[in-house]
């Protein structure tokens, strides 16, 4: 199973393009063939790829928790698939990145591309560097996290 992990620099062209490192096209493997899914994220001003195959299963856990005759959920409904879009991506690794995407996660000329296990995460070098969890921060976090874990066991 594929899993995307390191940090990367790239460069978004006049165009909206962005070439996807080596090691991450490499990483994509026959996923590379499927359409990929950009999103723009919940919780900060960045973009995620995910490879179809991995979206699709996002999708069905997301919609099995909706009632498809429910005002609420359906309005739920539209406003995931809305911030979602279907792209390709060419043989050398080049994907199309649409101006409304690009402008939500501020995205300039200079991004950084990021594994997250089943997905990419793009952000603009500028916003990940001000946004970025310190090494002591993410250290008592992961502190607390284990001692919550743990004492249920």
């Amino acid at each position: 199973m594929t899993e995307f992990t390191g940090t990367y620099h790239a460069t978004i062209d006049d165009k909206g393009r962005i070439v996807l490192p080596s090691a991450l096209k490499k990483e994509m493997g026959e996923l590379a063939q499927e359409p990929l899914i950009i999103e723009r994220n919940l919780f900060r001003e960045c973009l995620d790829i995910y490879p179809e195959r991995y979206w699709k299963d996002r999708v069905a856990a997301f919609k099995s928790t909706l009632d498809p005759f429910d005002e609420e959920d359906d309005a739920f409904l539209q406003f995931f698939y809305e911030n979602f879009i279907k792209v390709g991506m060419a043989p050398n690794g080049r994907i199309n990145i649409p101006a409304d995407y690009l402008g939500y996660g501020k995205l300039q000329k200079s991004v950084r591309l990021i594994g997250m296990g089943l997905s990419i995460r793009i952000w603009d070098s500028g916003q990940y560097e001000s946004q970025r969890m310190d090494k002591s921060t993410f250290a008592e976090r992961f502190k607390q996290k284990r001692k919550k874990n743990n004492a249920g066991l």
